[in-house]
C-alpha cells in the first residue's frame, strides 16, 4: 500500500466514524435505526469500489443499446427499493420501474439534443444514476406516505418536498455537492454554480416525472385488479 492510498484509507475511516458515532446515538436512544445504517455504510463501501473497479471499463461502452440497457438496470434495481416500502410491491416495483424509465427518457434526450450535456456514456451513466437515485428516494417516500393512509396527491407533494426545498435554498444555506466538488477542483465559480443549478433543474423535473408515472400506473394497475 502506497502512501495516497494510505491516506485514503485514513480519511474514509474519519468520514465513516462520524456515521458509527451516529449510530451508537441512534442505538442508545432505540430508534431501530443502527443497524441499517451500519450495513448500509458497509453494502455502500463495497459497492462504489466494485464501481471504480469497473468504470473504466463501463466508459467504454459507446453503442447506445448497451447505454440504454445499463441505464435501464439502474432503473430496476432504484425500483426495487422503492416497491419495499409499498405493501403491494410487486404492482409498485413495476410501476417506479417505469417511473424511473419515463424520467430517465424524458431528461437525458433533452439535456443532449439542447447541447447542455454531450452523449457520450462517461457523461449520460453518471446523470442517469442521479435520475434514478434521487428518483428513487421520491418515489420511495411518496409510497411510504400512502401506506401510512395519505392520499396519494399527499404523498406526491411530500415526495417532491426535499428536492424543492434544496433548490431554493441553493446558495445560501446549501453548498451541493458539484459546486463543492467543482471548487476544491479549481474550477470558476461562476461555472461550478452553472453546472450544479443544471443538475439541481435535472433532479427536480426527473423526480416529479418518476412520481407522477409511477402514481399514475399504479392507479392504472389498481383499476385493473380484479375484485376479489
Amino acid at each position: 500500500m502506497d502512501a495516497a492510498q494510505a491516506e485514503t484509507l485514513i480519511r474514509l475511516m474519519a468520514a465513516w466514524l462520524l456515521l458509527a458515532g451516529a449510530a451508537a446515538w441512534a442505538g442508545r436512544e432505540q430508534l431501530g435505526l443502527s443497524k441499517s445504517m451500519l450495513l448500509a455504510s458497509g453494502r455502500g463501501l463495497i459497492q462504489l469500489l466494485l464501481l471504480a473497479l469497473i468504470l473504466d471499463y463501463v466508459f467504454e461502452l459507446r453503442h447506445p443499446v448497451a447505454q440504454i440497457m445499463l441505464i435501464g438496470m439502474f432503473c430496476l434495481l432504484a425500483a426495487r427499493t422503492s416497491a419495499g416500502h409499498h405493501a403491494q410491491s410487486r404492482q409498485a416495483w413495476l410501476a417506479a420501474s417505469l417511473g424511473l424509465a419515463a424520467a430517465c427518457a424524458a431528461t437525458l434526450p433533452w439535456l443532449v439534443l439542447s447541447g447542455t450535456f454531450a452523449h457520450d456514456t462517461r457523461t449520460l451513466i453518471p446523470l442517469a444514476s442521479m435520475i434514478a437515485a434521487n428518483g428513487m428516494n421520491a418515489i420511495s417516500l411518496m409510497y411510504h406516505r400512502m401506506q401510512d393512509g395519505d392520499r396519494a396527491v399527499d404523498g406526491l407533494r411530500a415526495a417532491m418536498t426535499p428536492p424543492i426545498d434544496t433548490l431554493r435554498v441553493a446558495g445560501l444555506v446549501h453548498m451541493p455537492g458539484i459546486f463543492v466538488g467543482m471548487i476544491l477542483a479549481g474550477a470558476p465559480a461562476f461555472a461550478a454554480a452553472s453546472a450544479q443549478l443544471i443538475i439541481l433543474y435535472m433532479i427536480v423535473a426527473s423526480s416529479f416525472t418518476a412520481c407522477m408515472v409511477s402514481l399514475l400506473m399504479m392507479n392504472h394497475l389498481a383499476k385493473s385488479r380484479p375484485c376479489a
